[in-house]
C-alpha cells in the first residue's frame, strides 16, 4: 500500500504546475528592474502597444471619416431602446429574425418554464444616468485609461502614436449626447467649431468643422431636463457667440437664446448656494444638530418611509425635530436617528454621501463649462436687443442690472458706461 501512495505521489509531482518564479521568462523577471524608473505609467503604456497581442476587433465597414459622422449624427438624434436595437451583427445591421430549420423549443421533450423579469422601465432618470456614464467612458479614454485599444501602425514608433483612441471618445460622447448629457453636447460642440475640449486633446483634429452642427448640440445641451445648469449656461454662451459671429440670426432669436442663458445662471448660482449648504452640513455633522430651515427627510410615524419636509423647530437640546412635510404641510416630532438630510439632486456622492463634482471623481479640471461671457455683459448685449426692439424700459432696467454686477465684479468703467446708458433710457 505504501509502494503505491509513493508511486501515486510521483506521478503528482510531474503533472502539478511548477512555482510562478520558477515558470516566469526572463523578460518577465526584468519586470522588477524597469519597474524602478522615473515614469511608471508612461512605461507600462508603452509596453503594453509594443505588445503583439492578436485580440478580437470589430471590422469596421466604413473609412474613419465616415464612422465618425455616424457617430456625429448620432448625437443630434433622441437614443431610441426598443428591442431591435440590441440585435445587430458587428458591422450594425440587424440580425434576421426568423429561424433556419427547426426551432430549438420544438426538439426539446420536456420545456422548462423560465420565469423572467419585467423589462426595465426605461424613465427619463435611467437615460441621465446612462448618459453620465457614457460621458464618464469618454474621459477616461482621453485621460489614456485605455492604452491597449490605441490604434496601432506597423511602420509607426511608439512615440509617433496616440496616446489612445480619439474614436472611443468621439463614440461615447455621441451616444451620451444622444441621451441629452450636457457636458457631452458641449464637449463635441467645441469641437465642431475648431475648439479646445477637455475630454480630448486630440478631439478637434479629427472631428471635421460643421457650425450648424454645433449650433444643434449646443441648443440640445440648453433644452435637456435633469441637468446641471452650469454646463448649460456654457452652451448657451457658445451658440450665442456663433450666431453672432454668423451674423444671419435675428434679434428675436439671440433675445431668446440670452434670456434663456441669463435664467440658467440664477439656477447655477442656486445650485452652487446648495451644494455649499450641504456641505457645511456635512462638516457640521448630526452630531452638532439640525437647524430651522434645514432642508430633511422624516421618518413618517415610525413606519419607515421616509418623507421631505423641513425642520420648524428643535427641541430637547437638538435630540429631536420637528418637521413639517412638503405634501400636505403637516408636522411631526422626531428624534433625530428619524431624521436625514437631503442630498442635492446636482451632486455626485461617494461612499460617504459627500458631494463630488465630475473634476474631482475624473481627476482633471472640465475647461468647457467655463463661460465665455459675464453675468453682466449678456446683461448689456440683451438691452442693447431691447433697445432695437423697442423695448425702453426692459433695456434701461437690464442695463442697471447690469451696471451693479459689474462694479460688483470691481469693472467700474463698464460700470460708468452702463448706468449712463440707463440713464438715457430714462423718461
Amino acid at each position: 500500500r505504501f509502494k503505491m501512495l509513493d508511486a501515486n505521489r510521483q506521478r503528482r509531482k510531474t503533472v502539478l504546475m511548477r512555482p510562478i518564479d520558477i515558470m516566469q521568462s526572463e523578460d518577465k523577471a526584468d519586470t522588477a528592474k524597469r519597474s524602478n524608473i522615473s515614469n511608471v505609467s508612461l512605461t507600462i503604456r508603452q509596453s503594453m502597444r509594443q505588445l503583439n497581442i492578436q485580440k478580437s476587433v470589430i471590422h469596421r465597414s466604413k473609412s474613419d471619416v465616415d464612422e465618425i459622422t455616424s457617430c456625429l449624427q448620432m448625437a443630434v438624434t433622441d437614443a431610441v431602446f426598443d428591442h431591435t436595437a440590441f440585435h445587430r451583427y458587428e458591422s450594425g445591421e440587424l440580425k434576421p429574425r426568423h429561424f433556419h430549420g427547426t426551432p430549438k423549443h420544438q426538439t426539446q421533450s420536456t420545456v422548462v418554464p423560465v420565469k423572467a423579469s419585467p423589462p426595465m422601465k426605461i424613465t427619463d432618470e435611467t437615460k441621465a444616468n446612462l448618459g453620465k456614464v457614457h460621458y464618464h467612458l469618454a474621459c477616461l479614454h482621453g485621460l489614456d485609461r485605455f492604452p491597449e485599444i490605441v490604434p496601432t501602425n506597423a511602420s509607426s514608433s511608439v512615440e509617433d502614436l496616440p496616446s489612445h483612441d480619439v474614436f472611443s471618445v468621439v463614440f461615447y460622447l455621441s451616444h451620451a449626447a444622444s441621451l441629452y448629457n450636457v457636458p457631452a453636447c458641449l464637449s463635441l460642440a467645441r469641437a465642431l467649431i475648431g475648439l479646445d475640449s477637455s475630454v480630448s486633446p486630440l478631439l478637434k483634429a479629427n472631428v471635421r468643422i460643421d457650425f450648424e452642427l454645433s449650433k444643434d448640440l449646443c441648443w440640445r445641451g440648453m433644452t435637456a431636463q435633469k441637468a446641471r445648469a452650469a454646463p448649460k449656461v456654457a452652451a448657451g454662451c457658445l451658440l450665442y457667440q456663433i450666431l453672432e459671429d454668423e451674423g444671419t440670426t435675428g434679434d428675436v432669436e439671440k433675445m431668446n437664446i440670452l434670456e434663456e442663458t441669463l435664467n440658467q445662471m440664477k439656477v447655477a448660482t442656486e445650485e452652487e448656494a446648495i451644494l455649499k449648504e450641504h456641505a457645511n452640513k456635512l462638516t457640521r455633522g448630526k452630531a452638532a444638530g439640525f437647524h430651522v430651515g434645514d432642508k430633511v427627510e422624516g421618518n413618517y410615524f415610525m413606519e419607515g418611509t421616509f418623507y421631505s419636509g423641513v425642520v420648524v423647530e428643535v427641541l430637547d437640546g437638538g435630540n429631536s425635530v420637528v418637521v413639517q412635510y412638503d405634501d400636505d404641510g403637516s408636522a411631526e416630532q422626531l428624534t433625530i436617528d428619524n431624521v436625514r438630510s437631503i442630498e442635492p439632486a446636482t451632486a455626485i456622492t461617494d461612499d460617504q454621501n459627500s458631494p463630488l463634482s465630475d473634476e474631482e471623481a475624473l481627476g482633471s479640471v472640465n475647461t468647457d463649462e467655463e463661460c465665455l461671457f459675464e453675468d453682466y455683459v449678456l446683461m448689456a448685449k440683451l438691452a442693447d436687443l431691447k433697445v432695437k426692439a423697442g423695448k425702453r424700459n426692459d433695456a434701461r432696467v437690464l442695463y442697471q442690472d447690469a451696471a451693479e454686477l459689474a462694479m460688483s465684479a470691481g469693472k467700474m468703467k463698464t460700470a460708468n458706461c452702463l448706468s449712463m446708458k440707463a440713464a438715457q433710457l430714462e423718461g
